[in-house]
C-alpha cells in the first residue's frame, strides 16, 4: 500500500480531535437567542460524544495497524480510519452551520475561524488516505 496511515497522522488526528472538541465546546455563547441555545446545547452533546467515539476508534485503528500483516488488513485499517475521521468531519461541519446561525460578534467570528482551521487540518490528514 503506497499510502499508509502513519503514526504521525494518528497523533495529528488525536490532537485535532482534542482541539476541535475544545473549540466546539467553548463555542456556545450565553448571548444566543433562546431557540439557538437548545440547538447549540444538543450539538455540543453530539460533538462530545463524537469526539469520544473518534478517540476510541483511533485507538482501535492504531492497534490494528500495528498488528496488520497483509494488504487486506492494511486496507481494512485504512477504511476504519477514513470512516471515523469522516464521521467527525460531518459533526464538525454541522456545528459550523449552527455556530454560523446562532452565534454573534467576536464569539461567532472566533468560533468559525477555529472550526474552519480544525476542519481544514482534518481534511488534510484524511487526504492522503481517504477518497
Amino acid at each position: 500500500m503506497s499510502q499508509r496511515i502513519g503514526n504521525n497522522n494518528m497523533k495529528r488526528v488525536h490532537i485535532l480531535v482534542a482541539a476541535a472538541s475544545l473549540s466546539l465546546l467553548l463555542g456556545a455563547a450565553p448571548v444566543m437567542a433562546e431557540d439557538c441555545e437548545d440547538v447549540v446545547e444538543n450539538v455540543d452533546d453530539a460533538v462530545e460524544i463524537a469526539a469520544k467515539v473518534l478517540e476510541n476508534k483511533m485507538a482501535q485503528v492504531t492497534k490494528e495497524k500495528a498488528e496488520a500483516k497483509d494488504e487486506a488488513a492494511n486496507t481494512a485499517v485504512k477504511s476504519k480510519f477514513c470512516s471515523a475521521a469522516g464521521e467527525f468531519m460531518g459533526i464538525s461541519r454541522a456545528y459550523r452551520v449552527v455556530a454560523s446561525e446562532c452565534l454573534t460578534g467576536n464569539k461567532r467570528r472566533n468560533t468559525l475561524a477555529s472550526l474552519d482551521k480544525s476542519i481544514k487540518q482534518l481534511e488534510d490528514s484524511m487526504k492522503p488516505n481517504c477518497e
